[in-house]
């Protein structure tokens, strides 16, 4: 792809990000419904700027991308791993109960925490941490969100410690295991990508707040 056609993709995404947290704090009933093409253009724009090249790195995204969507399934069914709780919507196709493009919201944020950890700290298990850290932060800042943005819902109103627990865990797991192929990731995009959620659901949280 050509760096004019790459470039023009990331300032779309921003533009995206940026007018879609306007939008949902005017009217979100109607921006709910374009999260998923949401997640999966930052999925796309996201990975242009990898080396896509390297099959490892591309498998590596697919495989915690379905380490992921499975953990989701198994929470969903059992509520053993996260709690009791249930998908809305918004989020849109379902496979046994779980939505398709959640699975790459568990690569997004795995694999960009675990780049920004790269930058910030020297040994594998210290960097798997900080990334478990990082993605389990933001998690409880959607969590906030979820019901009223029709992602999902948990039975006690809100989620329980264990529902970060394993969070951290998968998250911590995914990184300390796959380290030394995800070195090759884009840093700086991978932290315009966290900053975007980061930023996205802020707003949200705080237009609540006011």
């Amino acid at each position: 792809m050509s760096t004019v056609l790459k470039k023009y993709s990331l300032y779309f995404l921003i533009l995206v990000y940026v007018s879609g947290a306007i939008g949902f704090v005017i009217d979100p009933k109607f921006f709910i419904p374009f999260t998923p093409l949401t997640l999966i253009l930052t999925s796309f724009v996201f990975l242009i700027y990898q080396p896509i090249k390297d099959k490892k790195f591309i498998l590596t995204f697919a495989a915690i991308a379905l380490f992921g969507f499975t953990c989701e399934v198994i929470g969903v069914k059992t509520s053993f791993i996260f709690g009791n709780y249930y998908y809305g919507n918004a989020l849109g196709y379902k496979v046994f109960g779980v939505p398709l493009t959640i699975s790459l919201n568990w690569a997004l944020l795995i694999i960009a925490s675990f780049s920004i950890s790269t930058k910030l700290l020297k040994t594998p298990l210290a960097q798997s941490i900080l990334s478990a850290v990082i993605t389990t932060a933001i998690d409880y800042l959607i969590e906030q969100l979820a019901s009223l943005l029709d992602f999902w819902y948990f039975s006690a109103g809100i989620a329980g410690l264990h529902n970060y627990i394993a969070w951290f865990c998968i998250s911590f797991l995914s990184s300390l295991f796959l380290s030394k192929i995800l070195l090759n990731c884009n840093a700086k995009i991978a932290a315009l990508i966290i900053a975007l959620q980061l930023f996205f659901f802020s707003c949200l949280f705080l237009s609540q707040k006011l």
